[in-house]
């Protein structure tokens, strides 16, 4: 029950008070949030509903996701309320939508690495066919705007030239033999697909490419290496790391990912495509198991994959993006890393 938990409420409370945002202008509307119990989503539903509870701000909800009783169990003491509505379906299937809806976020993906090496097709798929549902829909309805998640998985492997990470004009070579090149290029695809919605239809549609976020809306399920370590320690076990961990990536607390996604869905350009990564939260995997082991007293042990294991890993060698167009608009991450680490494990502790 995270809205339960005064600290996450806290954090919440901050993002509304200290961004700068003009909240009203979601005032008396509605607003649709896909893959609504996933970890991001479920992070932009949790602000919608504080703003309903804790200011003078009236916004209907549409929660989105593939089963019913996941997102009762994420939600349980916030579905009987009148501005709140699960709709439960799979965004690959045609979308049937009687009321109107002004705002689309469209966090519903396919971004665990074990079900991505499972169901590649599903995978890619889900991506494109997804958001091309979700664009129609916000044709038909007249939408205000939609707002994409996308991936930094995007940007394909670095070459010679990248300095600073990955810029948003970047677009570097993505291996189309490999069949985990069904997120990045499903990914890719969507994007484009978001520019033509623009160019043929006059939609407007914004898109942010998340760095590796991490927090206490991480699912249960979620197989990636950093959910992994955190459910290790707080299972008083030792992180076993399955690589020799070098490999750098950017990170992002969520309730900064959160603060982002709002930032760019109220202040963004359209067409524009914004990085969210916290440039003070950049480390490599090694550095951040060593981080989180050593927050409870554990150690980080080294572990060969299986080839199943395997076939979910990136190839990307750096995956850094650089966030300075976001921060242009205003956005400045509050929690960074060693801070969101322990923030994370208080937080799941007493939940």
């Amino acid at each position: 029950m995270l809205l339960d938990n005064t600290e996450y409420l806290e954090q919440l409370k901050e993002v509304v008070e200290n961004s700068g945002l003009d909240w009203n202008r979601l005032d008396k509307k509605s607003v649709m949030v896909t893959g609504a119990a996933g970890m991001l989503g479920s992070g932009m539903v949790d602000l919608l509903i504080y703003l309903n509870e804790h200011t003078d701000l009236t916004i209907n909800i549409y929660a989105l996701g593939r089963t019913e009783s996941k997102l009762r169990q994420r939600f349980l003491p916030f579905i009987d309320k009148s501005y709140f509505h699960i709709i439960t379906m799979d965004i690959s299937t045609e979308m049937h939508m009687e009321e109107d809806v002004d705002y689309i976020i469209h966090a519903a993906s396919n971004a665990d690495p074990a079900m991505m090496a499972k169901y590649p097709v599903d995978t890619l798929l889900a991506n494109v066919v997804g958001i091309n549902n979700l664009l129609d829909l916000a044709k038909r309805k007249n939408a205000q705007r939609v707002l994409y998640v996308s991936s930094g998985e995007m940007y394909g492997q670095p070459d010679d030239t990248l300095k600073n990470g990955f810029y948003e004009g970047y677009c570097g070579v993505v291996d189309y033999a490999n069949p985990r090149s069904c997120y990045p290029s499903g990914k890719r695809a969507a994007e484009v697909l978001c520019q033509s919605y623009i160019s043929q239809y006059d939609l407007d549609v914004v898109i942010v490419r998340p760095c590796h976020c991490y927090g206490p809306t991480m699912t249960a399920t979620d197989s990636r290496a950093v959910s992994q370590f955190f459910r290790k320690v707080l299972s008083d076990e030792d992180i076993v790391l399955k690589s020799d961990g070098t490999l750098e990536r950017s990170h992002c607390y969520v309730t900064d990912a959160v603060m982002a996604m709002y930032y760019v869905l109220l202040k963004g350009e359209n067409g524009g495509a914004y990085n969210i990564a916290d440039q003070a939260s950049q480390a490599d995997i090694k550095t951040l198991a060593s981080l989180i082991a050593s927050a409870k007293n554990k150690k980080v042990v080294f572990d060969l994959p299986d080839e199943q294991e395997k076939k979910g890993f990136s190839k990307v060698v750096k995956a850094v993006l650089d966030g300075q167009k976001l921060e242009h608009l205003g956005w400045k991450p509050q929690v960074h890393l060693e801070e969101g680490v322990e923030c994370t494990l208080r937080i799941l502790e007493n939940i």
